[in-house]
């Protein structure tokens, strides 16, 4: 079994064009151990830049996709899709940070990465591996260990307050 270590992405104050690039890289970077994904597809399209748009037309029209469409709106679930390294995968790692929830499952049914709200909150399980290579990309301070974001984000409320 591989050893994994939990942790927040911390975005407070970035942009949502730079939370959107660490969120598609840290897909990218778990990609080895994903066996299984899933997200919402919230109508909104008006808003997306192109890619996203085209990604979620992708993942709408998966096959086997398990998920629910709403009859009213343009909202949509994927459903579990079996991870495969092809044109669904990229659409995902495109779309997953638009999403108001996405998930990666690995082959022992943990969620290795789970991002909500647009990637306003982004929770990963990686590997020493993947935290050099994130680290290296992202700043360790953008990392924050599961245990400690508790206590990190209570004393930035109080120094808000």
């Amino acid at each position: 079994m591989e050893i994994t270590e939990a942790f927040i992405l911390d975005s407070d104050g970035w942009d949502h064009g730079d939370v959107v690039a660490a969120c598609r890289l840290i897909l990218r970077t778990v990609e080895v151990g994903a066996r299984r994904c899933q997200t919402d597809i919230p109508g909104g399209d008006d808003d997306w830049p192109p890619d996203v748009v085209s990604a979620a037309e992708v993942l709408r029209q998966v096959p086997f996709r398990t998920g629910r469409v709403e009859r009213r709106s343009d909202y949509a679930q994927t459903g579990v899709i079996e991870v495969a390294r092809d044109e669904v995968w990229s659409a995902f790692v495109t779309f997953a940070p638009w999403a108001y929830e996405a998930t990666v499952w690995n082959q022992a049914h943990d969620d290795i990465v789970s991002l909500a709200d647009e990637a306003q909150s982004a929770f990963m399980r990686l590997t020493p591996e993947q935290y050099e290579v994130l680290a290296a990309e992202l700043g360790q301070a953008s990392l924050i260990p599961y245990r400690q974001w508790r206590r990190i984000r209570r004393q930035r409320r109080k120094h808000q307050s």
